[in-house]
């Protein structure tokens, strides 16, 4: 028998199916899965996102799914959704099919409870720690429009405010390789063709600037260099706001904008001594849901 482990994110979803000594058996990486099921056009996304994730992972027959979705909370009418749709369409129980937060997938890959806590860098960002006796303690995780900084939607969100004042400002821009990168990604110089690119494209295309911010900082670009050691900076921020609750609780950073450039560390440094590590989510889930085989086997 196998089972099935979701990490559904907001830039990319990804999956792993174990089998029952534990060995991988299939990975993937799919479109991007939320827990923002708030309106029709929202959840008809979601929906075709998770259903081309399931037609992939189908064949495999998975007995025991575990999903972590980015802004989705265990308990919730959302997870509640989100579980019965993934229940119904593998022929699966509800005690079959086990849907929280992917943060929490963060945590369990790198702490036990109670161990430490994580600073989480993909497309938004958060601070994460789980008590010994099950309470959640965050920072951070507000979302794009009021929050995320440090991660990859506000690296290249910030990246794109120092392009367009440029741009507004008439400068001549050709030499600068933060510009170029940007161009290049951006399809284009013109207003026009960056309104579009960005406004079409969501926050998605925003933090997809990410790595040009990166591409920028290796050739000496002293303004993309500044963007990712604040954005080190604001990730450390998350951490020690956690800390003033928590106390000096070891801090591991991880997440995909970290691979964006090692100025991101250097700046966290700067500010807190931590761990970078890339624990998979995806793994972490399908050995939860390896351990929940397990216990149905054990009370049979």
């Amino acid at each position: 028998m196998n089972v099935l482990g979701i990490d559904g994110g907001a830039s990319s979803s990804k999956w792993a199916v174990l089998d029952a000594a534990g060995q991988v058996v299939a990975q993937g990486r799919t479109a991007p899965i939320t827990g923002h099921l708030f309106n029709e056009e929202m959840r008809a996304q979601v929906w075709a996102a998770l259903d081309a994730l399931l037609s992939e992972t189908r064949p495999y027959a998975p007995t025991v799914v575990v999903a972590g979705v980015t802004g989705l909370d265990a308990g919730t009418k959302e997870a509640q959704q989100m579980g019965a749709y993934i229940g119904q369409a593998l022929g699966l129980s509800g005690k079959q099919v086990r849907v929280f937060n992917d943060i929490d997938l963060v945590y369990r890959a790198h702490f036990a409870p109670g161990e430490g806590m994580v600073v989480y860098a993909g497309t938004g960002s958060v601070a994460y720690s789980i008590a010994p006796e099950g309470t959640v303690y965050r920072a951070g995780g507000h979302g794009y429009l009021i929050g995320d900084e440090g991660a990859g939607f506000w690296i290249g969100k910030t990246a794109l405010r120092h392009l367009l004042r440029w741009h507004d400002a008439g400068l001549d821009t050709a030499s600068y390789p933060l510009a170029r990168h940007l161009y290049a990604v951006l399809g284009g110089r013109d207003w026009p063709r960056i309104r579009e690119y960005v406004y079409g494209g969501g926050r998605q295309a925003v933090a997809a600037l990410a790595p040009a911010v990166g591409r920028a900082a290796e050739e000496g670009d002293e303004t993309a260099t500044q963007v990712l050691l604040q954005a080190g900076r604001e990730l450390a921020d998350l951490a020690l706001t956690l800390r003033h609750r928590l106390g000096p609780l070891p801090v591991v950073l991880c997440g995909g904008a970290l691979q964006v450039s090692p100025l991101i560390e250097q700046g966290a440094r700067e500010l807190i001594d931590l761990t970078v590590q890339y624990a998979s989510s995806a793994l972490t889930a399908a050995r939860m849901a390896l351990e929940m085989l397990k216990g149905e086997a054990a009370t049979e």
